[in-house]
């Protein structure tokens, strides 16, 4: 019953034992990826994926998906940064004032809700299909990033603005990555939502004929995944104190990826918090590792598309031994 026990917590945190694996063998090959200046960098730059990540999750756990989060960072972006250089805005706050900095997130996270809140809308009451809603929002996001900015960057950004992204202090934003994952890790294991999420996506008639407000979940997860990508594409646009109409492309591919190699099912209802950031992190510590090898971009592709796949069938692998997946 022990030995059970045991197979199956490592079988459902596989990715984490995955993530200390590859880190270990990386820092015996190469000696620079070790150095805290470069460890720093890969946690750095994980905070984005990261962040949508966890947003995304909610959504794949309902058996969705949202394949706008690029683009509804990208246009979050540049709301929140043409917000903060408006020009009445800024004459009157001044370009380090906190209120002008504050306006400008909550316009970028508010821009991601709305646009999360519709994704859901249309997925749980017009039944249509969330590849087709997503789609669609993603080429509505992109389009109205570069209406709005007439397909220039907006730059000379509020300094202040900079700690968001960790140009100030790599630990801010990698602190903030780990209160999201935090609190939805808690949600995930604890709350009432929580349970609905995984309830919903295991069998969602089952659901609906048991009383649970199947709809409601489904909008509220993507509109939380909105949100994200929404902040997200604050912290991005933060990091290189630019927002750009063309920021986060393909963004939404690492997302997914990371919940996937996390132990995300597709099919709904399996996955955790925890384990998608550690699947952000492996995608990032692969990365990593290829820069430091001098493998070009074509090979860094190759390589981390092959890894993902196995390391996917590997977990796989070890579920399906511990009785944890779904066939």
């Amino acid at each position: 019953m022990w030995n059970e026990s045991v197979k199956r917590f490592v079988a459902k945190h596989s990715p984490l034992f995955i993530l200390a694996a590859i880190c270990i063998v990386f820092a015996v090959v190469s000696p620079p990826f070790r150095t805290s200046n470069n460890l720093q960098q890969v946690l750095a730059r994980t905070t984005f994926v990261g962040v949508l990540a966890i947003g995304e999750l909610l959504v794949i756990l309902t058996a969705g998906i949202d394949l706008s989060v690029g683009s509804v960072a990208a246009l979050a972006g540049m709301v929140g940064c043409m917000c903060m250089k408006a020009a009445g805005l800024e004459s009157i706050f001044g370009e380090n004032a906190t209120v002008l900095l504050f306006l400008g997130i909550v316009a970028g996270t508010a821009t991601g809700l709305t646009c999360g809140a519709v994704n859901g809308a249309l997925v749980a009451k017009g039944r249509i299909p969330p590849f087709i809603v997503t789609l669609g929002m993603m080429m509505i996001a992109r389009g109205a990033a570069r209406l709005l900015s007439g397909g220039q960057n907006v730059s000379d950004l509020p300094k202040a603005f900079a700690w968001l992204g960790g140009s100030r202090a790599w630990w801010f934003p990698v602190a903030i990555t780990l209160v999201i994952t935090g609190a939805g890790a808690i949600v995930l294991a604890f709350a009432r939502f929580g349970r609905y999420l995984y309830a919903v996506g295991g069998n969602r008639e089952a659901a609906r004929l048991s009383g649970l407000p199947v709809d409601r979940v489904r909008i509220a997860a993507y509109a939380i995944s909105g949100t994200l990508a929404g902040f997200g594409g604050m912290v991005l646009a933060s990091r290189t104190m630019i927002g750009s109409p063309n920021a986060a492309e393909m963004s939404e591919l690492d997302a997914i990826a990371a919940c996937v190699i996390g132990g995300a099912s597709l099919m709904g209802g399996e996955g955790g918090a925890l384990t998608a950031l550690a699947g952000a992190l492996i995608m990032a510590v692969l990365t990593n590792f290829c820069i430091l090898m001098g493998l070009n971009d074509n090979w860094q592709r190759v390589l981390i598309g092959s890894l993902i796949i196995v390391l996917v069938f590997y977990d796989n692998l070890r579920k399906r031994r511990a009785g944890l997946l779904k066939e």
